[in-house]
């Protein structure tokens, strides 16, 4: 029995350390916008793909505080996109506000993630960020061997 625990134990703090990783983010692009420059990265460690549909962690910050519906400030925001790479679409969820740039604070806003049957997925307009996201996704994965999302 004492064993038993132990090995439970064990089990759940490995799974825990798993979880806990640091994020590996990586810059994908910045704003022109010199008054206002905003960052989006995207964390390499959390990229999974299945079939043609690709899950990561981005992030994106800004050299201005931004202001939420409340009047919260806030200077980063990490969330879960999703890029159907046949359709060249993508869907957002799981926000996450931060008062810090590197996202490190504790959060000053949260949203939950919702079903992936929920989510609204739409093109991304050409030169906008949102398409080198879908291009980077798409083109870093393609081929990859399939993990579960």
């Amino acid at each position: 029995m004492e064993r038993d625990m132990r090995m439970a134990a064990s089990l759940f703090l490995w799974a825990l350390t798993l979880s806990v990783q640091a994020a590996d983010w990586t810059l994908l692009t910045t704003s022109t916008d010199l008054k206002k420059i905003t960052y989006w990265y995207v964390d390499k460690a959390s990229v999974v793909s299945h079939s043609t549909l690709v899950k990561a962690q981005l992030r994106t910050a800004w050299s201005q505080t931004q202001f939420g519906p409340d009047n919260t400030g806030y200077l980063s925001t990490t969330y879960i996109s999703y890029v159907d790479c046949n359709r060249r679409i993508l869907a957002y969820t799981a926000n996450t506000y931060y008062s810090d740039f590197d996202s490190t604070s504790e959060p000053v806003h949260q949203e939950p993630e919702m079903p992936l049957t929920e989510l609204n997925f739409a093109p991304a307009r050409a030169g906008t960020p949102g398409e080198m996201r879908i291009n980077y996704l798409c083109k870093s994965y393609e081929g990859s061997s399939s993990k579960s999302i």
